[in-house]
């Protein structure tokens, strides 16, 4: 076992040093896995807080990464992550999430302690609470060594949640860097070695948000939609489906790293396509983007936030994407799979 890893004294757990099928039973000698989840989350966890005024909003998602473990992060960061973001990003105050775990047998515990500290930071640093915690085991080579679902509680302030329908000529805007964590997780796979340059970094968004709103969007705002497994393209397809309105986005303007966009050239991969996490697109009306550029831009999660877009009137492609040369092509939305975020 890695020194520093907290077991229970005596526990079966802490003298296999690995997770085993009876784990799944709460009632073996130390508890099973779900006790030591919850041991180990013990100072994150707490009862819910009191909602206040407003609509509660519960929603839930199912995580797999390929790796699970990778450079700078894992899958419990993801995770917790998802849950905080998609929260913020349906107008709500995120206040508490829940963690269940299908955990592989024989998998180290010291990388279950991992994910336990993983979702601990995060929710510290987002401000909510584990509000429950369950875990089961199954036989090895039944899962990819854990997968996690979580469920995020938050509170709909008056007015929040409903979306203003967009007009022709609102602007597209995405709060971080794309293609960053679809590149890294692809080429720790392919054993590249971009993953040792380039982050998989995966923040809470609560934060941004609230500053983003409180600047005085408004009704400005029209939507706000996280950018995950499909990359950017399936953000905007997934927004275009009910907008009735076509969305254009500039190439030459999509904020991608160096490092980030060499990987993803040897890996075949478009930028819009990649995983992305920890960064949201926003609708918003012309008259109020620099406004709302501005206010992502002075927060930390949102200093290399760009205008990348458009609203469109409706035309034969729902997305497109224009090129430097001024042609405008169709942007498919086919996601990325191998990356496997969410």
């Amino acid at each position: 076992m890695t020194a520093g890893t907290a077991f229970s004294p005596g526990s079966a757990l802490a003298l296999a040093g690995h997770v085993a099928l009876p784990d799944d039973l709460d009632g073996r000698a130390g508890g099973g896995l779900r006790a030591f989840l919850r041991d180990a989350l013990d100072g994150a966890r707490g009862p819910c807080p009191p909602l206040g005024e407003g609509r509660p909003l519960l929603l839930s998602g199912t995580y797999v990464t390929d790796p699970p473990f990778y450079g700078d992060g894992d899958i419990g960061h993801v995770a917790a992550c998802g849950a905080v973001n998609e929260l913020a990003a349906a107008g709500a105050r995120p206040l508490g999430l829940s963690v269940s775990a299908v955990v592989e047998a024989g998998l180290p515990l010291r990388q279950v302690r991992r994910v336990a500290d993983s979702v601990r930071d995060i929710a510290e640093a987002a401000g909510v609470v584990v509000l429950d915690v369950d875990a089961r085991v199954v036989r090895a080579g039944e899962a990819d060594q854990i997968y996690l679902h979580t469920a995020g509680l938050g509170v709909l302030p008056a007015g929040a949640g409903q979306e203003t329908p967009p007009r022709a000529g609102d602007r597209l805007l995405v709060s971080a860097p794309l293609g960053g964590f679809g590149a890294h997780l692809l080429s720790a796979r392919a054993g590249l070695g971009h993953e040792g340059v380039v982050s998989a970094e995966c923040v809470p968004l609560a934060g941004l948000l609230e500053q983003v709103r409180g600047a005085g969007a408004g009704g400005a705002l029209r939507a706000v939609r996280v950018v995950g497994r499909a990359g950017l393209a399936g953000a905007l397809h997934a927004y275009a489906a009910g907008a009735g309105l076509g969305l254009r986005v500039e190439k030459v303007a999509l904020p991608v790293h160096y490092e980030v966009r060499v990987a993803l050239d040897e890996l075949g991969v478009d930028p819009v396509h990649a995983a992305t996490a920890s960064c949201v697109c926003l609708v918003v009306a012309a008259e109020a983007s620099d406004d709302v550029l501005a206010a992502l831009r002075a927060h930390p999660y949102g200093r290399d936030a760009a205008v990348v877009g458009e609203v469109t009137p409706p035309g034969r492609h729902r997305v497109e994407l224009a090129l430097a040369d001024g042609h405008t092509i169709p942007l498919g939305s086919a996601p990325e799979p191998p990356a496997r975020l969410g």
